[in-house]
């Protein structure tokens, strides 16, 4: 099965992005999406002033399935490119590794290991193999909203959402039978993992992985380590993980990022966060989703309920690492409001916007520090 292509909806975030963060409004601001603002002038003005750094930016669609945009200061074209290439070959990297759709030569990849790993202890690339320990470190840790072990239940609702995309008259819910059956294969425990030979094996030979929560952020966070050997002050959007590094070199305190407005008919921003060497990740119910019977069906689903989770409308995370803002975006919209904020506060520097079925926004104090809305009241 190959991977769907980009949507028109992903590739509207191309145009939002280049727009916003040239500091020009937009009438189709993405979920995530960078924008000029003002701030007080310093050194790093000075040095752009003097042209000792540009802003220079470039945009990939080869991997991920998504629009990824990479804007950065750098003293020349030649040092932006460098930086620039040296991402991009690690982002295509990443995406061939966590690639569940595709067969790459000689590469044990996810694909390779949902094919295989009931078979025997399969030996994976390294950072497929971090990625998978660290979401069953999280599991093990309580937080079980997000399990990457559901990929027999999460591949059905793709296949119906997909027929249902692509042929809207037709469109149909997966039968509660076959999510039921299928939620018997998503238990964590049968990924059993070896950290000397850096093998994977599944017990349950109907088990497999959908790392679709967390893939991106695990990339963002590769990325952004090595932007800040190469080029600190830069912004990489990776299909809306959005990773900020040092404040941009133009003497403003900050990267802008906008946070989407759910109702999508308003085609604009809810709120603006300004952050720097932050990452900042959204997950919504109006992304990924298809309609029947006139009700839309997201793609973040309960593991309780085997049905797309009804308790928010997006939940918005700003922290250190990507991987983690992934993970929570995903755990924090499944979870009721009162459980997600015990999680979020019992964790050291994440900050967390929700936005509720009825349109109430709450937020963690930290967070009134980031977002324009609530420094305004």
């Amino acid at each position: 099965m190959k991977r769907k292509t980009i949507s028109c909806a992903v590739l509207s975030l191309l145009l939002a992005f280049a727009a916003l963060s040239s500091g020009c409004a937009s009438s189709t601001a993405p979920a995530v999406s960078p924008s000029a603002i003002s701030a007080t002038a310093g050194n790093a003005a000075q040095d752009v002033q003097n042209n000792l750094y540009q802003r220079f930016s470039r945009t990939d669609l080869s991997a991920f399935d998504t629009v990824i945009t990479l804007v950065g200061f750098a003293q020349s074209q030649a040092d932006f490119d460098q930086a620039a290439n040296e991402a991009f070959e690690r982002i295509r990297s990443l995406d061939h590794i966590f690639d569940a759709y595709n067969a790459y030569d000689d590469l044990n990849n996810l694909y390779y290991l949902n094919l295989h790993g009931a078979e025997g202890p399969v030996e994976v690339p390294e950072d497929l193999f971090q990625l998978i320990a660290w979401c069953k470190s999280q599991w093990e840790n309580g937080l079980r909203e997000t399990n990457i072990a559901m990929g027999a239940v999460l591949s059905i609702w793709h296949e119906y959402r997909t027929e249902g995309i692509q042929h809207p008259e037709s469109a149909q819910l997966p039968p509660m039978e076959a999510l039921l059956n299928a939620s018997e294969h998503i238990d964590f425990e049968n990924v059993v993992l070896d950290s000397e030979k850096q093998t994977v094996f599944y017990s349950d030979p109907d088990l497999t992985l959908d790392i679709g929560a967390v893939a991106k952020g695990y990339a963002a966070d590769e990325v952004a380590a090595l932007l800040y050997q190469r080029m600190p002050s830069f912004l990489l959007s990776l299909g809306g993980n959005v990773y900020a590094g040092n404040a941009p070199m133009d003497g403003r305190a900050n990267w802008a990022v906008g946070v989407q407005d759910p109702d999508t008919s308003n085609s604009g921003t809810k709120d603006i966060l300004d952050v720097h060497d932050k990452t900042v990740v959204t997950s919504g119910d109006y992304w990924r989703y298809y309609v029947v019977d006139g009700q839309r069906y997201h793609h973040i689903i309960d593991p309780e309920t085997l049905m797309p989770s009804t308790k928010m409308i997006s939940v918005t995370i700003v922290c250190d690492s990507s991987i983690l803002a992934d993970f929570l975006s995903t755990t924090l919209f499944v979870l009721p409001y009162e459980a997600g904020r015990a999680v979020a506060e019992r964790l050291d520097g994440v900050e967390v916007m929700w936005i509720l079925p009825d349109g109430t926004i709450e937020a963690t104090d930290g967070m009134k520090d980031y977002a324009r809305s609530f420094r305004k009241t």
